[in-house]
């Protein structure tokens, strides 16, 4: 049996109505806190003249982690402001 076009209508009707009054509460979205945090800046060696090629080496790599991890810091916030999640 299938069921009548006007009580299928009303139906809907019904439910649509008991969504109207439900009452919504707005959330506010807010960033994780860790992508408010400044950059780091790296460890440096002190007098690149005397220093190794390990401690030279070792900075380098200080250096380019401080960087990725800032610009992926960056780019989730501007995800988030853009309504994605990081």
């Amino acid at each position: 049996m299938h069921p009548r076009p006007l009580s299928a209508a009303l139906s809907c009707a019904m439910l649509l109505a008991a969504c109207e009054n439900s009452s919504m509460v707005p959330v506010q979205r807010q960033p994780d806190a860790s992508l408010l945090l400044p950059c780091q800046d790296p460890v440096l060696v002190d007098d690149p003249d005397t220093a190794s090629d390990n401690d030279i080496a070792a900075e380098r790599i200080r250096v380019a982690e401080a960087y990725l991890a800032c610009k992926r810091r960056q780019g989730d916030l501007v995800a988030f402001f853009k309504g994605g999640q990081p």
